[in-house]
């Protein structure tokens, strides 16, 4: 894969340079602009034109700001670590939950069918009861029947 150079010129310090590299022309306008400003600030706390002193301070400004920006980051990056690890656990606590739901459900269906099949059963005992009932009665009444008809009998008898 073939780099672009992109060239661009800018001013820092008041001195002109042809910069050039792989970003954008306006990225290293805007990154020389920045340099520009640094070096003029610390210029400005150190009282004097930009000079080798104030380019070695605005280094070293820049290098704790790199520096902290890479500790910054390296702090996020772990926090994104444990942000991954925290999503794939609750990920994993979440099928298995999605997996219970279903044994769950398959179980209430079971147990929905156990209860049609028991209340299929609880209605033939009770048809068997009421059955059971009429013929008890049948009886009774015949029982009854067979009675008045001996009392009959015994009594053209006697």
């Amino acid at each position: 894969m073939e780099v672009t150079k992109n060239i661009a010129d800018v001013t820092i310090a008041g001195a002109k340079y042809t910069l050039s590299g792989e970003k954008t022309e306006e990225k290293i306008k805007e990154i020389a602009n920045y340099v520009d400003e640094e070096l003029t600030r610390t210029s400005e706390m150190l009282g004097t034109n930009p000079n080798f002193k104030s380019a070695v301070l605005t280094c070293v400004n820049m290098a704790e700001k790199l520096m902290d920006n890479s500790d910054l980051l390296l702090k996020v990056q772990a926090e994104k670590h444990q942000l991954d690890n925290d999503v794939k656990h609750y990920v994993n606590l979440w099928e298995s939950a999605k997996r219970q739901v279903t044994e769950l459900q398959a179980k209430i269906g079971d147990e929905n069918d156990k209860q049609v099949q028991d209340d299929e059963k609880y209605k033939e005992l009770e048809e068997k009861c009421t059955e059971m009932e009429n013929a008890y009665f049948d009886l009774q009444m015949e029982n009854v029947n067979l009675k008045n008809e001996m009392r009959s009998l015994k009594k053209m008898r006697g």
